[in-house]
């Protein structure tokens, strides 16, 4: 196996740990829904993204990964986002 196929395979091993992590946060984001739905909260909390965003910025440890770090958190509470709204729909149609 040459080097590139090496890392590839590292990709593939870190994509699929990713993804079930993924998996455990979009299920704790179901909970969230239904608990938001419950109480009537809004599904947008802009001070909690701040602040994920602001740990995301703490905690990484290359600095030249900083931005792009952001954006995939962004990303991931736009899907949770998306998500939330497609459970509480559901659930009131």
């Amino acid at each position: 196996m040459n080097e590139l196929e090496n890392l590839r395979e590292k990709i593939d091993t870190i994509d699929r740990e990713m993804i079930a992590l993924f998996e455990k946060r979009m299920d704790v984001v179901c909970d969230i829904a239904k608990y938001k739905q419950k109480n009537n909260l809004p599904i947008l909390n802009q001070g909690r993204e701040d602040i994920v965003i602001s740990k995301v910025k703490s905690i990484i440890k290359n600095n030249d990964y900083t931005d792009s770090a952001a954006a995939f958190i962004k990303e991931v509470m736009e899907i949770s986002k998306d998500l939330q709204q497609k459970i509480i729909h559901q659930e009131n149609p």
